[in-house]
C-alpha cells in the first residue's frame, strides 16, 4: 500500500506538470491525490466496502484537502482538487466497457459501464457536497513567522 501511495503521488505530480500547476504547489497536489487514493484503498480493501462508497469518500477527502490547502496556500481550490481526483477516475472500467462493446459482449459491457458511470457520478457528488460548504469551514489562518 505504501508503494501505491508513492506511485500515486508521482502520477498526480506528473499530471499537474502537464497542466502547468506552479512548481511550489506540486507536492501538495500529490498529497491530495494520495490522500484520496488511500481512503479509497482503505475502504475497499480494509473495510471490505463497496468501490462506489469508497470512491465517494475518497472524492470528498480530496475535496476537503483541496479546500484546506486553498485556504492555507492562498491558491484556487481547483488547483488541488482536479489533480487530486485523478487517481479516482474509472478509466480502466471505461476501457473495458469499450472492449466488450467492440467484441460484442454486450452484457459484460453493461455491467462495466454501469460501474464506471456509478463511480464517475459519486466523484461528482463528493465534489459537489464539499464544494457547496461555505468557505468559512475551511478558512484557516496561517501563522506569521
Amino acid at each position: 500500500m505504501i508503494l501505491q501511495v508513492i506511485l500515486c503521488i508521482m502520477a498526480v505530480i506528473g499530471f499537474s506538470l502537464i497542466f502547468n500547476v506552479p512548481r511550489r504547489e506540486l507536492i501538495f497536489c500529490g498529497f491530495t491525490g494520495a490522500g484520496g487514493w488511500l481512503v479509497l484503498t482503505l475502504v475497499t480493501t480494509g473495510l471490505a466496502g463497496s468501490a462506489v462508497v469508497g470512491t465517494l469518500l475518497a472524492a470528498m477527502t480530496a475535496s476537503v484537502f483541496g479546500r484546506i490547502l486553498s485556504s492555507l496556500r492562498k491558491m484556487p481550490s481547483t488547483l488541488y482538487i482536479i489533480p487530486g481526483v485523478l487517481p479516482l477516475v474509472p478509466g480502466s472500467l471505461l476501457y473495458r466497457t469499450m472492449v466488450y462493446i467492440v467484441n460484442g459482449e454486450h452484457s459484460l459491457a453493461v455491467v462495466q459501464g454501469v460501474e464506471a458511470l456509478s463511480r464517475a457520478g459519486v466523484i461528482a457528488l463528493g465534489l459537489l457536497v464539499v464544494l457547496s460548504l461555505p468557505r468559512r469551514f475551511f478558512a484557516f489562518k496561517r501563522r506569521e513567522v
